[in-house]
């Protein structure tokens, strides 16, 4: 029986919340032991790599996965289309990387990054042969088996990359994992889907789709420049060394903001997407949406705020001491960030991908400015200035949403300004903590149970609605479970009778 909108919306979230928290976890466990194992200029030359990797990234895709999944229809012809020119598109530009790799040792003054680089860049190739596939499965909101397609490969990629750090390899474990990840997950997404290219290339479908996704393209491109421009001014204006306690604090911080706003906007954009025509039903399912991610990431992000540096003392001891108040500025900017792309994946379901990227142009002046002010002082400044860049541009996506789809300013505000208050309140609450006991361990374990206990119990008591639709979420998910086992013991108990 077909499912219903809200169903598949419901279980596209309950896919990809539980992809990015196992995703998440087996993230962090990995990064603990390569924290622990690597130097901080290990990191930093990786994260120089990943850069250059991001911007190939963003050539390849070319805004085509966006419109991909946006169209109402899409044919045989415009998979195979799409699929030729990522292909193509990743090894011309691997090529061109291959032989500037020197320049770019030259540039950061370390002769490790030619045969790193030069390794690490083939990740643009195999990822290039996922990306329709990809596509389609968020196209038909079959998150399932995206989910298996990430979480998969992190199991092993990080596996692989933990053998080769404890054995010395250093960067080249962190190399090593790049392309295992790329590889195992290109695999994963081919078995998981019965799409299969044939050699066609149409022009007409490739500009038609173009016309869609080119100012997603220039958007990406503009974000993904001003987003680098931070690791490539501190590996050029300070040190490697430097850059790896960026990458370390920006690293941990992703972790959380990045894995909420992309499990919300993954379920959200294909679900507006089919309700295109729709607005009315658009603005209720949005608004549902903007209530549960303040619900989830003002507790989540303000918590994790306060309880930064005995989280890093118990995970790493005061290796990464320096990287604290990085993270700590990082995750106010994570909240901005999970809201911009709640707005940013509406505004793009309706179509307006050339609103999207005239605000992402006016934010990235306002990144640009806060660097020029900043970049002399010192690096928790820079990033202080990063946490108020993500300020401004919410609040330009703001009233560009407001504008662009009658979902007024009031209304946004007061969605989420509950959550502020209760999750703010709950965290002044947990500074306290530290006054009770010096040991790190006791302060993680009494902030966050105390933390969970607290907030979950204010919204019961001010009769959620969000709260009480989330866990009972959960709670069906966990019948169904018990339901389906039960089926299967009964079923086997059957054909032993037989």
């Amino acid at each position: 029986m077909e499912k219903t909108l809200k169903e598949k919306t419901v279980n596209a979230l309950v896919w990809n919340t539980f992809d990015k928290t196992f995703s998440q976890i087996t993230y962090a466990v990995v990064g603990i032991i390569l924290a622990n194992t690597l130097f901080p200029e290990d990191f930093g030359l990786i994260h120089i790599i990943t850069v250059f990797s991001a911007f190939l990234s963003v050539f390849i895709d070319s805004g085509f996965t966006v419109a991909l999944i946006q169209r109402k229809n899409i044919t045989d012809r415009d998979y195979n289309t799409i699929f030729f020119f990522n292909l193509s598109a990743s090894i011309v530009l691997y090529l061109l990387l291959f032989f500037l790799a020197p320049l770019i040792a030259v540039w950061f003054e370390d002769a490790r990054l030619v045969p790193l680089s030069r390794t690490m860049f083939l990740t643009v190739i195999i990822q290039a042969f996922g990306l329709v596939q990809s596509s389609i499965l968020m196209r038909n909101m079959h998150m399932k088996a995206f989910a298996i397609s990430n979480i998969v490969p992190l199991l092993i990629s990080g596996t692989i990359a933990v053998i080769l750090a404890l054995n010395g390899y250093g960067p080249w474990a962190l190399v090593a994992q790049a392309l295992a990840l790329a590889a195992v997950r290109s695999i994963l997404l081919w078995v998981q889907n019965s799409w299969r290219p044939r050699i066609q290339f149409d022009k007409a479908s490739f500009m038609s789709l173009y016309s869609t996704g080119k100012n997603m393209f220039l958007a990406s491109f503009t974000g993904t420049l001003f987003q680098n421009l931070y690791p490539l001014i501190i590996g050029i204006w300070y040190s490697l060394r430097d850059l790896g306690y960026y990458s370390q604090a920006d690293r941990w911080s992703k972790m959380g903001y990045t894995a909420l706003g992309q499990a919300l906007g993954q379920s959200l954009f294909p679900a507006l997407s089919s309700i295109q025509d729709d607005p009315e039903r658009m603005q209720r399912v949005y608004g549902k949406t903007n209530r549960t991610a303040a619900y989830l990431s003002f507790p989540f992000f303000l918590g994790l705020i306060v309880v930064a540096t005995p989280l890093f003392h118990v995970l790493f001891g005061t290796k990464w001491d320096a990287s604290i108040p990085l993270f700590q500025l990082l995750l106010v900017k994570g909240i901005f960030f999970v809201f911009t792309t709640l707005m940013t994946n509406y505004l793009i379901a309706q179509g307006r991908t050339k609103t999207v990227f005239h605000f992402e142009l006016i934010k990235n002046g306002v990144i640009l400015l806060a660097i020029l002010l900043t970049v002399r002082i010192s690096i928790p400044a820079l990033v202080a200035g990063q946490a108020a860049a993500g300020l401004a541009h919410y609040v330009i996506a703001l009233i560009i949403t407001s504008r662009a789809t009658q979902y007024s300013i009031k209304q946004q505000l007061k969605d989420i300004f509950p959550y502020i208050v209760i999750g703010g309140s709950v965290c002044a609450l947990l500074m306290l903590v530290p006054m009770i006991t010096e040991n790190p361990y006791w302060q993680l374990v009494l902030q966050i149970t105390a933390g969970f206990l607290i907030y979950t119990g204010i919204n019961k008591l001010l009769r959620s609605t969000i709260q009480q639709d989330i866990f009972n979420t959960i709670a069906n998910k966990i019948k169904n479970v018990k339901d389906l086992r039960k089926n299967d013991h009964k079923g086997n108990n059957d054909s032993t009778v037989e």
